[in-house]
This record gives C-alpha cells, sequence and structure tokens, in this order.
C-alpha cells in the first residue's frame, strides 16, 4: 500500500501567511548583489526595505531558486517598462503579472487578473518574458 501526498494549489491572501523562520546567519555576496538589484528593480512598485528583502531571502529553504525565480520576474518587468514613459499604477499592474506569473501559469494569471492599464496583448507581452514553469508558493499548516 502507498501514500500519496496530495498537494491542492489554491490561492489565499498573502496577509494570512505566517513567516517561517530565519533558516541562515548570511548569504553569499553574489546572493547579496542580486538581491540589491531586485529591490532597485522593484523599489517603485514594492515598498519593502532591502533589509527586508535580505532577511526574506535568509528564510527561504534554497535562496538560489528563489532569487531565480524573481530575476526572471525583474527581466519580464524590466524589459517591459524600460524606456517608456508610463505611470507608476501601469508599473504596479506590471508588476502584479510578473509576481503571480511565478506561481501561476499564463493563462490562469489573466483569467484571475483584471487588467486596467494595460491591453491583453502587452499583458502577454510581458508574461512571454517569464520563461519559467510556475511555482506556487508552497505553505504548511500547524
Amino acid at each position: 500500500m502507498s501514500c500519496k501526498n496530495e498537494q491542492k494549489t489554491q490561492v489565499v491572501d498573502p496577509n494570512t501567511i505566517e513567516q517561517g523562520p530565519i533558516l541562515r546567519e548570511t548569504l553569499t555576496d553574489k546572493q547579496l548583489e542580486q538581491i540589491t538589484y531586485l529591490y532597485e528593480t522593484f523599489k517603485e512598485v514594492d515598498p519593502t526595505s532591502k533589509e527586508k528583502w535580505i532577511e526574506d531571502f535568509k528564510r527561504d529553504l534554497n535562496p538560489d531558486k528563489e532569487i531565480t525565480i524573481w530575476m526572471m520576474m525583474a527581466n519580464a518587468y524590466t524589459n517591459f517598462c524600460k524606456e517608456k514613459s508610463i505611470s507608476l499604477a501601469t508599473k504596479k499592474e506590471v508588476f502584479k503579472l510578473v509576481l503571480t506569473r511565478s506561481s501561476f501559469s499564463e493563462k490562469e494569471v489573466l483569467k484571475h487578473i483584471e487588467l486596467q492599464y494595460l491591453t491583453t496583448e502587452e499583458a502577454k507581452s510581458i508574461l512571454a518574458d517569464y520563461t519559467l514553469k510556475a511555482k506556487p508558493i508552497t505553505t504548511y499548516k500547524k
């Protein structure tokens, strides 16, 4: 007899998720350099402090894997936003798209996000720049 641990994917309010413990005291110089780049890339649309970014990556089981995901998000974000004169509200919508895309397929993202500033074609173009497989965030119940 085999036991199969089935995992369900569901959307939850991120404000209801309790953070796990810090798993490492330090990060490598390369990781810190990448986190600084991510902070600089997203600081206009994400008010999280650089110190909090670093702390959050110290909580990750595999910070390099998480940094790779965020770097892909930064690539899709900057490819659309660079050299364009677009509003902060539009940039925030681009950020929301790429953040959601990191956890869901392009089809699911377009189904669940109501676009206010971007056209569907622009959204598809942004999402096409995110080429990693969707990876839902894993949470555990106490």
